[in-house]
């Protein structure tokens, strides 16, 4: 019976790490094994007969009562004791499940999917290498697997901690020591080790390689060559790099994207959440995550990249303060981080130490480079990080050869970029540890200018190729925007030339983006800054014309507008006066000065066509046919805003391509198109959001809404123009009074809608739109049959 309960245990083991596929073969081949058990399980586990006897018929027409054997076989070794649960040494007499696995003494949170990973790589590699950045949970995670998998090495599973050690040349005597393997004074410690164990089925965890990595290597490539059943769970910053060898980096705690709502609901689906929660609770058992800490708790973790150590630091932290004073405290985030339990290695008392311990064992380029990179804000490309940060003491053609490095000691990690491009990221506190470096080396501010410098260059080629290549610099600045307000942010203080010429050549990205009160908050220093460079304060001018009418504030929008106009025709840039032109047209409209704004539209196509450029011209087209659409002039407009829409298409102009949708439904719901103005609004609303201008998205969620009511459909046409309002106020948008005819729609078709279904009603649907949010809204726009 003992042999059987055996196999069948082992057998629950394997199945368990492998899909339903593999499960139900597996079953049906085990059936006999199953039957025995149960014609044996009365006399092994005290179960009635009767229990017995159904089980038995069960298993024995193929139904999965497997399912049950996990309860059995606990059952049964609860019974015997735990004494043969022991930490003896390979030369004993082999007893089951031999370990001498670490006693925890918290909680382990979280880490499922992690931890079904490393017990399926342990399963298909013999050499499984667990990697990730100091303080991250690579020790406990190993430990935890390894747990699991005892009774898989009929000789043990066996914990040796390297960390203490400064010789590479000692590993494979810690390991005998650890094994109790008894040293051949005439035999090298290795060869001693592998005849001891070459018999074996055992598994080896080798803990904190890093400081001693290539004498793992060697230890760890000669025991696979000669232990044929040994397998090795490594846990290290950096890869050994051997044959064989399967690397699997250790990502951080999950957290909560800050973007969505955060409640009790959903913070329990962040892995540091609820660690945070479970150690606060040990530290202050008065402690409870609730909804009036709960975001102050998420945010803590954000800031903490979701590291164990760290947050499990911090958590100690509640004993004496509310999470909302912790985050209140995190400019000194250094200083939270420390852990008074002694039980606790020095170097992870607090998190400074633990990061240090990776930092001392870099070399000095590697060290150079890992400061350098602090300067960086949400990643960076190669291309960038070889200007910044090259000189004659870090060689620009080095510059990969050591990122990688960086990459191989869990200190960097690379991401997906743009056009399939590699991008490099760091963990923000690693960012603020390599950044102290930088400022005590004294080389913050020589590196910072040049980061300035390199983010000023490729911002004037974005700037230039705006509308001939809008696509891919939109892209770019998605990408780069952290680091473009990085650059910013220290220019405001140490370079407000420079600080100018940014600012004027990224405004047209954040008008893309409907990021107004960004775009006047940085362009309104710019022209108080400006240094001398009439293009920089001209630039800087025109851009805030363009937000000022974004806003509806037509007065202050035409005074800056004219104001740039003037300085463009005296630098005699017909680019930038075509482009000026164009703008002023819309606010001039506005105003009532139909004729003006005609004219400055026609004259600034002109300009355009004499240039020769096909992108211009396209930016230009729009405001003429949105002139056409302000008048009304509906039927004339439509086919010109059809053929802008194509030739937008063509040239890619996100921009233009969002307008001319936007017109288009403007023209069929003027013309009393409903259906056809419902499909482009809602198209309108599609690609809007997808390039992130949530002005448009919410002008044609509003434009659906005239469609929807147009057809008699007025409780959703109340929901999205209630929805609509929202976002405008979010935007910080006053819409009422800024265009004819678009207060006509609302007047026609929103009031009527409201007309027909009572007050009473369309104030119950007001309130639905607006506790439906942006992506909701949306969503709703965009289903056609649903009202």
């Amino acid at each position: 019976m003992r042999d059987s309960s055996n196999k069948l245990s082992q057998f629950w083991q394997e199945l368990k790490r492998r899909k339903v596929l593999y499960f139900l073969i597996g079953y049906v081949a085990a059936c006999p094994a199953i039957i025995e058990f149960f014609l044996n399980a009365s006399e092994t586990f005290s179960l009635p007969e009767q229990t017995i006897r159904l089980l038995y018929q069960l298993s024995a027409i193929g139904i999965p009562v497997v399912i049950l054997l996990p309860w059995f076989i606990y059952r049964k070794k609860k019974d015997d004791g735990e004494s043969n649960i022991q930490a003896t040494g390979p030369g004993e007499v082999v007893q089951t499940h031999r370990n001498n696995l670490p006693a925890q003494l918290t909680t382990f949170i979280g880490r499922a999917k992690e931890m079904q990973t490393i017990q399926d790589l342990i399963c298909e590699h013999r050499l499984v290498t667990l990697t990730g950045t100091g303080g991250c949970g690579k020790t406990r995670l190993a430990c935890e697997a390894a747990a699991t998998m005892v009774q898989d090495f009929s000789d043990g599973v066996w914990f040796v901690d390297l960390a203490p050690l400064t010789n590479e040349d000692l590993v494979a005597k810690e390991i005998t020591e650890v094994l109790k393997i008894t040293e051949s004074p005439n035999q090298p410690v290795i060869e001693t080790l592998t005849e001891k164990i070459k018999d074996q089925k055992i598994m080896i965890i080798l803990d904190n390689c890093e400081h001693l990595i290539k004498g793992c290597g060697e230890v760890c490539a000669t025991l696979l060559q000669s232990v044929p059943g040994l397998k090795i769970l490594a846990t290290t910053r950096e890869a050994m790099k051997i044959s064989g060898e399967k690397v699997w980096r250790l990502p951080s705690l999950t957290l909560l994207d800050p973007k969505l709502v955060i409640d009790m609901e959903s913070a329990q689906r962040s892995e540091a959440v609820l660690l945070f929660t479970d150690r606060a609770q040990l530290n202050n058992p008065e402690f409870e995550l609730e909804p009036e800490n709960v975001s102050e708790v998420v945010s803590i973790c954000n800031k903490l990249d979701g590291i164990p150590l760290a947050v499990e630091l911090v958590a100690s932290r509640t004993r004496h303060l509310h999470p909302k004073k912790i985050l209140e405290r995190f400019e000194d985030r250094f200083d939270l981080l420390v852990s008074p339990d002694p039980g606790i290695s020095k170097r992870q008392q607090t998190l400074q130490a633990t990061i240090e311990w990776s930092y001392n064992l870099l070399s000095e380029s590697e060290r150079t480079l890992f400061e350098r990179i602090s300067v960086f804000s949400g990643g960076f490309e190669l291309e960038a990080a070889e200007e910044v940060c090259s000189d004659d003491q870090l060689q620009k053609e080095s510059v990969l050869d050591v990122l990688s490095m960086l990459v191989d000691q869990s200190l960097v990690y690379t991401m997906k970029g743009r056009d399939q491009s590699m991008r490099y990221n760091r963990l923000e506190t690693l960012r603020q540890f390599a950044q102290q470096k930088l400022i005590n080396n004294r080389e913050e501010n020589e590196i910072r200018s040049r980061h300035l410098q390199y983010y000023l260059k490729v911002a004037e080629v974005a700037y230039e190729e705006q509308f001939e290549a809008q696509l891919k610099w939109a892209a770019w600045h998605v990408a780069e925007q952290d680091n473009v307000f990085a650059a910013l942010n220290w220019a405001e203080s140490n370079s407000p030339e420079r600080y100018a010429e940014l600012a004027g050549f990224v405004y047209w990205f954040w008008r893309l983006r409907s990021d107004i009160l960004v775009g006047i908050d940085y362009l309104e220093k710019a022209i108080t800054k400006n240094i001398g460079k009439a293009e920089s304060y001209a630039r800087a001018v025109t851009g805030l014309g363009c937000f000022y009418w974004m806003t509806g504030d037509a007065q202050k929008a035409l005074k800056f507008m004219r104001e740039s106009l003037e300085i463009w025709r005296k630098l005699e840039n017909p680019g930038e006066e075509a482009f000026t032109l164009s703008e002023i047209s819309e606010p001039l409209l506005h105003s009532g000065d139909y004729e003006t704004s005609l004219k400055y539209s026609e004259e600034g196509l002109e300009i355009a066509r004499k240039l020769g450029n096909p992108s211009l011209i396209n930016h230009c087209q729009i405001y003429l046919c949105t002139i056409l659409v302000h008048t009304k002039q509906f039927e004339r407009g439509r086919p010109l805003v059809e053929e802008l829409l194509i030739s937008s298409e063509k040239l890619n102009q996100l921009f233009s391509i969002e307008g001319a949708l936007h017109l288009l439904g403007d023209c069929t719901v003027g013309m009393k198109d409903f259906k056809e103005g419902e499909k482009r609004y809602a198209k309108g609303v599609e690609v809007s959001y997808k390039h992130g201008n949530m002005i448009y998205v919410a002008f044609d969620i509003q434009g659906v809404a005239f469609a929807i009511a147009g057809q008699g459909r007025w409780a959703k046409s109340i929901r999205l123009d209630a929805a609509a309002r929202e976002q405008y106020n979010k935007l910080g948008l006053e819409v009422d009074g800024m265009f004819e005819f678009w207060d006509e729609f609302i007047a026609t078709h929103i009031e009527g809608a409201r007309k027909e279904v009572g007050e009473e009603l369309a104030k119950r649907y007001d309130e639905e739109g607006i506790a439906m949010g942006t992506e909701k809204a949306i969503e709703y726009a965009l289903d056609f049959e649903k009202d």
